[in-house]
């Protein structure tokens, strides 16, 4: 059985999809920190930050933006933490895009809930290390071992907004 979709099918299919468009990285960019300053003896200010541990920001600006600290980690990794978590098949992505497609049919999901599913999709590979470990220098300097997360400015920072909805 061969099953065809008409063009206004397909014209009313992409129409609907497209009303919505998606921000996605550092959308309010802030000046970065430096982390609060121990001597090579002294154990390191931590506090908790999204399961474990982050070290305590000081008061010091570090001449960059958060933005551009994740542009920096991004191209020293040569990782797009953005776009890389839809070039594979994953949980996440296939929660986002169902809760997508019911936002956009309207089928009661929230705006809000597609908002944390995507954040989500492009935060969960760092809280998984799936892009490496760190060096043991930087974990000794650190006192842990979070790839991309120090004083976890960057990483709170990665937010999603979903534009244009229902417009």
């Amino acid at each position: 059985m061969i099953i065809e979709l008409s063009k206004d099918f397909k014209k009313s299919y992409i129409k609907t999809l497209e009303r919505y468009n998606f921000d996605v990285g550092v959308l309010e960019d802030k000046p970065h920190y430096e982390a609060e300053y121990n001597s090579i003896n002294e154990e390191p200010s931590l506090k908790q930050y999204a399961g474990g541990p982050s070290r305590k920001q000081s008061r010091i600006k570090s001449g960059k933006t958060v933005g551009e600290v994740l542009v920096d980690n991004m191209k020293r990794l040569q990782i797009n933490f953005v776009l890389d978590p839809f070039k594979r098949k994953s949980e996440p992505l296939t929660r986002f895009t169902e809760s997508f497609l019911k936002l956009a049919y309207g089928d009661g999901e929230k705006v809000r809930r597609v908002e944390n599913l995507l954040q989500a999709l492009i935060r969960n590979p760092i809280l998984k290390r799936e892009y490496g470990d760190s060096k043991s220098s930087t974990s000794d300097a650190k006192g842990f071992n979070r790839p991309l997360i120090d004083t976890s400015q960057m990483f709170r920072a990665i937010r999603a907004k979903v534009n244009n909805a229902g417009k």
